[in-house]
């Protein structure tokens, strides 16, 4: 099927490319089928397939911070039918900024993914040591990437 991005204008995507969030994401409830679209190595776009203007930029935490983890609970994993941890991509949303030295990401709240299934959900703890807005510079900085 033929879809409008955000930012790639018209993109071919295959059904088996569409990853389904039941409960939608936080503000946009509305929005349920999503795709990935890769457009760097340490950064994606998180895709609505119905509605172009509703696009993420997500990255990897690990990329950039090496001992970030998240630990799911039982209920979360079952809703996402998770059987291994081969199944789990985690992805964070980014607030990027000019200049993009400005950015920040969101390590509270990651973006679950079961690969395997194509299940999504952000997933928002009642208590987190991290923050909603972690500058990007320092990692960027480290890592050099």
């Amino acid at each position: 099927m033929i879809i409008q991005t955000k930012y790639f204008g018209e993109s071919e995507v295959n059904d088996t490319d569409i990853i389904s969030f039941a409960s939608g994401i936080p503000g946009f409830a509305q929005d349920k089928r999503f795709i990935l679209q890769s457009f760097s190595e340490a950064f994606s776009i998180l895709q609505s397939v119905d509605d172009a203007k509703v696009a993420f930029v997500v990255t990897s935490p690990f990329l950039f911070f090496k001992d970030y983890s998240v630990d799911l609970p039982d209920h979360f994993i079952k809703q996402l039918d998770v059987q291994s941890q081969e199944d789990v991509a985690v992805w964070a949303i980014v607030s990027a900024a000019k200049p993009f030295s400005k950015s920040t990401v969101n390590l509270k709240a990651p973006v679950i993914v079961n690969v395997r299934k194509k299940l999504g959900k952000q997933y928002i703890p009642e208590r987190s040591q991290y923050a909603l807005k972690t500058p990007l510079a320092a990692a960027l900085k480290e890592e050099k990437v």
